[in-house]
């Protein structure tokens, strides 16, 4: 059913977008990682901050796909259970999904922002050599989970009404 839910035009561009970054970021990870062993094998040390640098990317990397990969329908998603109920049932668990959806959105949208505030306050840095600041991975966070929500909420509330005109289509 999730397959025929379109999304405004808006969402999907910066959802592409955020994938794009995502693919140059892991291209740049790749090359790093690529540099530091040849760096090890020739001069017999690694580049300096690379441990820093590829753990910022990789949360990056892993973040910023989610909205496309919802937008997509390329997650992990298991029909089989609820293709068992008719479509009353199926109409219940969608805007049950679309309530726990907001909810949660709503719970990790404040606490990133929470957590970004006190690590931009702190001047929170990380633990290794470069002391690189953690504020622009958690503002990847932050964006990338504000937009999946977005995306992953206009899907279910698009299913819910689908379902209803089906329910009510089935009426007559």
């Amino acid at each position: 059913m999730t397959e025929d839910i379109t999304l405004p035009r808006p969402v999907l561009v910066v959802a592409r977008t955020l994938s794009i970054v995502a693919g140059i970021l892991l291209i740049g990870l790749t090359l790093l990682t690529i540099a530091d062993v040849i760096s090890r094998n020739v001069r017999d040390r690694s580049i300096v901050g690379t441990v820093e640098i590829a753990t910022m990317l990789l949360v990056a990397i892993g973040f910023l796909g989610l909205a496309s990969a919802e937008a997509d329908g390329r997650h992990v998603a298991v029909e089989l259970f609820e293709s068992r109920f008719g479509v009353r049932t199926r109409t219940v668990f969608s805007m049950l999904r679309t309530l726990l959806l907001i909810g949660l959105g709503v719970l990790l949208t404040w606490g990133l922002s929470d957590v970004l505030l006190s690590a931009l306050e702190r001047g929170e840095t990380t633990n290794d050599i470069l002391r690189l600041p953690t504020w622009p991975a958690k503002v990847v966070l932050l964006a990338s989970f504000v937009v999946f929500f977005v995306v992953a909420v206009w899907k279910e509330v698009r299913t819910t009404a689908a379902l209803r005109a089906e329910q009510n289509g089935g009426h007559r």
